[in-house]
């Protein structure tokens, strides 16, 4: 498989992977407009313009837009992260021009009729309610919260309910004409289609569509600083999330700390899966994972347990990390782990769909093509000793951020980390 990254004239970036022995082609749209973007008085608006997207064009209902849609027999969907909003579609290869047409249509000529706001508002504030009842979405929101402070990425990607009450019309075209420029948005094409169909799919459907000038990342650096902080909820199962401060999206070291996080949380031979769960049975779901951001980064561990299990499952996990800042990863670990993410990788390939987000990705915070090969070779060539320099700044006890959602508890659960520092 080979990809390549195609620039326009007016800068609009598309990058292109054709896949051999598929019928699907994905398509999408990737923008730089997320949570990440936004300040208090306009937290959520990302979210919100992401579903008002697909209320209605000059030319189609909401209910025509996904009625043709299925009468392809192809998805359309979206997501907003803390930065990017992306828009896509997966259909057979022989609908792509119809699925672009689509996504063309709802990306320039939505109405965001001022009727259609107000009922979307309450769907929007129907899902933060369902977010507020899943209690590991909360833990969440709080660790982020917690991490970045006032840096806008500590904010919640679906906003405030207070936000979404008051958003106008007026507030949509303005974020978007000040967020949705054609130097961060990146459309990616995947699956059975040549590079020269997609170039012309983009060519007619997409370039020439954006605004130009140049939009900074609201991510500044951030200096992490030991906090907690706990929210008592009469409910059986208690939250935790533990934060340390990482590599930003596509470091140099990003593949020893991937290892890294494979080895401590990322699978079921990982210590914290082991000593938690196998071993001690203090948890049912153990585990970590990496926060990458274009200038920000954190490696997190999430355990739920039950209240009489919180002090030890936090001691264990601490434990773990200390045990592995001073004695790093054994050789047996650290050959795992590479394969467990090379393999990862090389099944990534194999899905239009995920293929496809992962180029757009790449390609909007890297401005560069993601090359599979020369990352598995990448992988492949990890040295042990220089690996283990790279992640020796890595789980920062002294910088932990601690949130709890559950049973109110007595023990204070920060100094469990910081105190192995």
């Amino acid at each position: 498989m080979q990809t390549k990254l195609f620039t326009f004239g007016d800068g609009l970036r598309l990058v292109h992977a054709r896949m051999d022995g598929v019928r699907s082609v994905a398509i999408g749209i990737l923008t730089g407009a997320g949570s990440g973007n936004e300040t208090a008085l306009n937290n959520g608006i990302s979210h919100f313009i992401e579903h008002m997207y697909f209320k209605g064009t000059s030319t189609r209902s909401s209910y025509d837009i996904v009625k043709e849609v299925d009468a392809l027999g192809a998805q359309i969907n979206a997501y907003t992260t803390k930065q990017a909003t992306c828009f896509y579609t997966i259909g057979v290869d022989e609908d792509s021009e119809k699925c672009a047409a689509i996504l063309s249509d709802i990306l320039f000529d939505s109405a965001f009729d001022p009727q259609e706001m107000e009922r979307e508002k309450k769907v929007v504030l129907e899902e933060i309610s369902m977010s507020e009842d899943d209690y590991a979405d909360v833990c969440s929101d709080m660790a982020a919260e917690q991490y970045f402070g006032p840096n806008a990425l500590g904010m919640p990607i679906l906003g405030t309910r207070d936000n979404v009450r008051k958003f106008t019309r007026d507030d949509i075209k303005s974020y978007i004409a000040a967020n949705y420029k054609v130097d961060s948005t990146v459309v990616a094409i995947a699956g059975n289609i040549d590079e020269d169909r997609a170039c012309k799919l983009v060519e007619k459907y997409f370039a020439g569509r954006w605004s130009g000038g140049k939009r900074d990342w609201r991510d500044k650096p951030h200096a992490a600083v030991s906090a907690q902080k706990y929210l008592f909820k009469d409910i059986e199962q208690s939250h935790i999330i533990a934060t340390f401060p990482s590599v930003p999206y596509n470091s140099a070291d990003d593949l020893s700390v991937m290892v890294l996080n494979t080895i401590l949380g990322g699978g079921m031979s990982s210590r914290l899966f082991f000593e938690i769960r196998e071993k001690l049975g203090l948890a049912y779901s153990v585990y970590s994972y990496p926060g990458t951001y274009v200038n920000n980064g954190t490696l997190n561990i999430y355990i739920g347990t039950n209240r009489d299990s919180v002090a030890k499952a936090a001691d264990v996990a601490a434990e773990v990390v200390a045990d592995i800042r001073k004695h790093g990863l054994t050789k047996e670990e650290f050959a795992r782990g590479v394969q467990q993410l090379r393999g990862a990788y090389v099944l990534g390939q194999e899905s239009s769909g995920a293929l496809m987000r992962l180029l757009a990705k790449h390609a909007l915070f890297a401005d560069e093509v993601f090359d599979f090969g020369r990352r598995i070779d990448a992988i492949s060539a990890l040295d042990y000793d220089a690996a283990s320099r790279a992640i020796e700044s890595e789980l920062d006890l002294s910088k932990t951020c601690v949130s709890y959602v559950g049973r109110e508890v007595d023990q204070d659960l920060l100094p469990r980390f910081v105190s192995r520092a």
